[in-house]
This record gives C-alpha cells, sequence and structure tokens, in this order.
C-alpha cells in the first residue's frame, strides 16, 4: 500500500525520464536504420537523452506539474506538459550548438525524437494520473494525518475533518501535557509520542489544535513541533469560514487572510496580450473574406443589422458591448432575457448555422483588439444573467477579475450553450476559476487548441 502520494510522483518521474530516452531510441531505429537505411552506432543518439531527462525533470517540477495536487486532478496539463517539452528540447539544442556537436545529428532524427517524446510522455502522464485517481478512490492514497493539542477542541476538529473529507486519515490523536484525559477520545499519547512518531515518518501532516485564547499552549506547541520536516498546521478557531481564505500575508504586525490573490494573467500581462492582439490581429485579416460572406448571407436571410451588440460584464465589473453576427430575429438586451435554447423559434435559417459552428463569435474579435476581451478567459454573460448568477452563487463574481474571452476551460470541456440549472453554471464556475488559478500561456495554447477540435459541435 503506498502510504504517501510523493512515492507515485517519484515513480511517475521516473517513468516520464525514461519515456524522452526509449523516445530517442524508437527515432534513431525508426528513421535512421529503417526510413535511411543507414546503419549507424547507437550511442550517439542515446547519449544526449539522459542530458533531456534531466531537463525535461526540472522544468516540469518548476511548473508545478510534480506536485500531488497537479498528479491526482481529472485535467491532464496538455499545454503545459507540451511547452515544458518544447522549451527543453529548445535548450538541448543550445547545448549542443555550443559544445559543436549539432552537426552530428539529422534534424529528421531529432524531430522524430521530438514527435515520439511528445506522445510517449502524454502517454506516461495520462496512465500515471489515471493509477494515482484510482488509488485515491481505493482508498491506497491517503494523507496520514495527526492532531495534537487540548482534548475537547481536538475531537470537534476530528469530527469536524471526518464530515467534511474522508479521504484524509486521521490516524493520531495527541494530547498536550496540560490537557486532562478524556474518557470518550481515543488517545496514542503525548508530545513525546507523537515526536517519536515523526521521526519514524508515520505522518504527512501535523495539525495543532487550541482555542485562540491558549496563546502560551499554542505557542509552546509550534516551538516543540517546529524543528521536524512534517507539513504543520495550526487550527484556532472551529466556525468556518464565511469565505474561501487563501493563505495569510503579515503587514507589520497585523495578520491578513487573503481572500483574492492577483490572478496569474495579470501578472504576465503583456505576454498574454501580446497573444492576444497577434492572433485578433491575424485572425481578422485572413478571415476578412469569411467575415464579408457571412454579413451578405444575413443581409440576406432576415432585416435588421448584421452585428448583434450586448452589454456584458468585463475584467473589474467594467460593461462593454460585445459583437456578434446576429443569429436570431430580436436583439434583446434589458433586465429580462430568455437564454438561447434548443430549436429556439428566435433563431433565423442562417443564424442555425452560425451557432451550429460557432461562427457567430468571430466578430468578438474587434473585442479583442479593443482591450474589452482576450482569445482565452471566462464566458461572458448578458448583464442580467450575470447578476442573476451572482444571487445564485457566492464565487461567480470571481471570474471577472480577468477579463472574459472567446473560449476558454469551461468551453473544452463541454460546459457552453444554454445554462438550465444551477449545477450546469457552478460547473461552468468550477472550470473557469480553475483555469483563473492555473493559468499559463502554456494552457492558453492549449485551449485554443482543444476549441478547433470541439468548434463545430457548436451551440444551438
Amino acid at each position: 500500500m503506498f502510504s504517501k502520494i510523493e512515492t507515485c510522483v517519484s515513480v511517475l518521474a521516473i517513468f516520464e525520464a525514461a519515456s524522452v530516452i526509449l523516445a530517442a531510441a524508437a527515432a534513431k531505429f525508426l528513421y535512421i536504420d529503417l526510413f535511411i537505411g543507414r546503419l549507424q552506432p547507437w550511442w550517439p543518439y542515446l547519449a544526449p537523452a539522459p542530458l533531456l531527462a534531466t531537463t525535461l525533470y526540472l522544468f516540469l517540477k518548476r511548473a508545478d506539474l510534480y506536485d500531488a495536487s497537479s498528479v491526482s486532478q481529472p485535467a491532464v496539463p496538455y499545454g503545459r506538459i507540451f511547452g515544458v517539452l518544447v522549451t527543453s528540447f529548445l535548450l538541448l539544442l543550445g547545448i549542443l550548438y555550443i559544445l559543436k556537436v549539432a552537426d552530428w545529428y539529422s534534424r529528421g532524427w531529432f524531430l522524430s525524437w521530438f514527435v515520439i517524446s511528445a506522445l510517449l510522455l502524454i502517454t506516461v502522464r495520462i496512465v500515471g494520473m489515471h493509477c494515482v485517481r484510482r488509488m485515491v478512490t481505493q482508498g491506497r492514497i491517503r494523507q496520514r494525518i495527526a492532531m495534537f493539542g487540548d482534548p475537547d477542541f481536538i475531537a470537534a476538529m476530528k469530527a469536524s475533518v471526518e464530515i467534511a473529507d474522508p479521504s484524509p486519515a486521521i490516524e493520531g490523536i495527541y494530547l498536550a501535557p496540560t490537557s486532562a484525559r478524556s474518557e470518550d477520545l481515543h488517545s496514542d499519547g503525548g508530545l513525546d509520542e507523537l515526536k517519536n512518531a515523526i521521526e519514524r515518518r508515520r505522518y504527512d501532516t501535523i495539525i495543532i489544535g487550541f482555542p485562540a485564547e491558549q496563546t502560551q499552549s499554542i505557542k509552546a506547541a509550534v516551538n516543540d513541533l517546529a524543528s521536524y520536516s512534517t507539513e504543520l498546521l495550526l487550527c484556532t478557531k472551529l466556525e468556518r469560514e464565511p469565505l474561501i481564505v487563501r493563505g495569510a500575508r503579515h503587514i507589520g504586525t497585523l495578520r491578513a487572510d487573503i481572500v483574492n490573490l492577483v490572478p496569474q494573467s495579470e501578472s504576465n500581462r503583456v505576454l498574454k496580450a501580446a497573444l492576444d492582439y497577434i492572433l485578433a490581429g491575424v485572425g481578422l485579416f485572413l478571415l476578412s473574406p469569411l467575415l464579408i460572406l457571412i454579413a451578405i448571407a444575413i443581409k440576406l436571410d432576415s432585416p435588421g443589422p448584421v452585428f448583434f451588440r450586448q452589454r456584458r460584464y468585463g475584467q473589474n465589473n467594467r460593461i462593454f458591448r460585445i459583437y456578434k453576427f446576429r443569429t436570431m430575429f430580436v436583439a434583446e438586451d434589458g433586465a429580462h432575457i430568455k437564454q438561447a435554447e434548443r430549436n429556439d423559434p428566435r433563431v433565423t435559417r442562417i443564424g442555425w448555422f452560425l451557432r451550429r459552428t460557432s461562427l457567430d463569435e468571430l466578430p468578438q474579435l474587434i473585442n479583442v483588439l479593443t482591450g474589452d476581451m482576450s482569445i482565452v478567459g471566462p464566458r461572458p454573460h448578458a448583464l442580467a444573467h450575470d447578476q442573476l448568477f451572482d444571487q445564485q452563487l457566492d464565487l461567480f463574481s470571481l471570474r471577472r477579475r480577468v477579463r472574459p474571452g472567446l473560449t476558454g476551460w469551461a468551453q473544452v470541456h463541454g460546459f457552453r450553450g444554454e445554462t438550465k440549472t444551477t449545477l450546469d453554471i457552478s460547473k461552468r464556475v468550477e472550470h473557469d476559476l480553475y483555469y483563473i488559478d492555473n493559468w499559463s500561456i502554456w494552457l492558453d495554447i492549449e485551449i485554443m487548441i482543444r476549441t478547433i477540435f470541439v468548434l463545430f459541435r457548436g451551440a444551438f
């Protein structure tokens, strides 16, 4: 039985390193031996493989792709993995060039090595993440927790954790020296017994639990346990937080809970904006003949304007007007807006085709150039719908911390079109917040690529 998910992460790292080494050998056999038909020794082609494997491991670790949370999540981070692989290969090429040995290798072999590495690396990651999730579900991988502190407080903590999340394993209860023993709470000992258990690596996490007013007991417990490498958490109140807290920060002597962090895309807004403006400008230029044909078809099909303009919430609650090709006989933008639905009689003949192929969204490239939207981001809703969802879901407004997008993480996972129930919008919000919290330029690229495959499924 695996006791720690870090063991699985290490095994995954070994297999991924082995996959790029195996890919070098496979590329040599397929391209050099079979395709070109030239017999050459193996060692020159295997020599750079360990260097690539080492570089790949360091970059994957730097990208947090060997974190326990990353390995156990359901979504495979294709974009980040591909980006790391590209970076690793470029670095290897630079090293070979500096060493003046790059000319030894065929460009066909190098390209074959890259393609096979990408296929094997993604395959290993998919299989590895599937195995980890299955073992978590089966209870074979669990976070081993010990609690130390006041008995009444510990009993309440234990009950709260077990009700909220059964996956962590509370395997040890230890009571503070000054605490009275409780007959209703099984105890594994006191501070000395806990220290011995930590030295034997029995636990992944230690939770210290005392009421906030017992400052001396809290300070003594932290001082006694702070020298160990085990994760140490402190709980001083049992009441549920009224909102999500993302850590804490000290400003002078004041401790403040972090409610919102600056989104990663904002910290890298120059890079993201550059990608947006380039893609939107090039897209409008290349697609201009298609846009003209669609505009003509709309005018011939039904009376009314070519474009549908509607107010939407943008970043930081700023209201802007979104551009779409008109697909309905109506152009609602008031306090009550009916969502589009399947077999909606308001949709025009050409509108059915445009919505089915998502071509009605193309004018939003104009919104990207004006800075109101991004290529990738949470999809904006009509003002009336946003205000309704704000009332139904506490976290809905967090989507507006970044610019809305033409496509997003929720859309490529199938959460698009009409939102009939609260569950529909909650799943969309869940994916949007994942995107915001885990943004990288490679995740944007991954979403763009995956959008191509779902593009023609359309809305309705």
